[in-house]
């Protein structure tokens, strides 16, 4: 018998998690950027905290918004990445200036941009979630890039 394959709010749990991991062995490589690292791991935490409330709130069309702005197939091979990112940090195979590169990237490219295109169809309580997890990442994408451009002085 067939696994049932997560959903694709699942997914974006996931992602959440596997970028928390990702910075927390970035703290342990680059302790120099230690609480840079560990501040926005705490971050990604709540964000999948966030997202897990909102699979038990009763929200009609909900998931499939996220169906329809999320191909799980994507996140995936984001989720992909980003591990194989973690564990060339583990092997010493990255530098402090890549880590912080990589960071800004995901952050820039992130799924979450998505959440910015909200239906007002959407519950409120709803809403209000996928905002504040937009607003913590571009607060993400502009610390990475201001340590990128102090590291490259």
């Amino acid at each position: 018998m067939k696994e049932q394959e997560p959903g694709t709010l699942q997914l974006l749990i996931e992602h959440e998690l596997a970028l928390k991991q990702l910075y927390e062995v970035f703290a342990v490589a680059f302790p120099a950027r230690r609480d840079l690292w560990l501040g926005i791991a705490g971050d990604e935490q709540d964000h999948a905290d966030w997202l897990g409330a909102l699979r038990s709130k009763d929200a009609p069309g909900k998931q499939a918004w996220f169906d329809q702005r999320f191909k799980p197939q994507a996140i995936r091979s984001s989720i992909r990445y980003v591990e194989q990112q973690a564990t060339k940090a583990r092997e010493s195979r990255l530098t402090q200036r890549e880590a912080l590169s990589i960071a800004r990237d995901l952050e820039n490219a992130l799924i979450e941009k998505q959440f910015s295109r909200m239906s007002e169809s959407l519950p409120a309580g709803v809403r209000s979630v996928l905002s504040e997890i937009a607003a913590a990442t571009e607060g993400h994408r502009q610390a990475f890039s201001e340590a990128l451009a102090a590291e490259k002085q």
